[in-house]
């Protein structure tokens, strides 16, 4: 009896580490997706900010533009994303 309890108790721990396990692959998942999505925008502003000679840099909508690029490049990006985690 308590051999066949011991085997029943180390089943449910099994079974709920697997469920947790589960859990924390789809934390993982998700939070490297919104890493490389957060990469975008940081790269375009970087790119941006130097100090040189750029295009755009006389051009009154310039921030409007790298925020437009910024912004094409995140929905870009998410819609590869979406494709090919699904």
């Amino acid at each position: 009896m308590v051999q066949l309890t011991s085997q029943v108790l180390q089943q449910l721990s099994g079974t709920y580490n697997n469920i947790l396990n589960n859990n924390l692959n789809d934390t993982m998942k998700i939070l490297t997706v919104l890493s490389i999505l957060l990469t975008i925008p940081t790269i375009v502003t970087g790119f941006f900010g130097m100090n040189m000679p750029l295009p755009l840099e006389h051009n009154i909508l310039g921030w409007v533009i790298a925020i437009g690029i910024s912004l094409l490049g995140w929905i870009g990006l998410s819609f590869i994303l979406r494709l090919i985690l699904k």
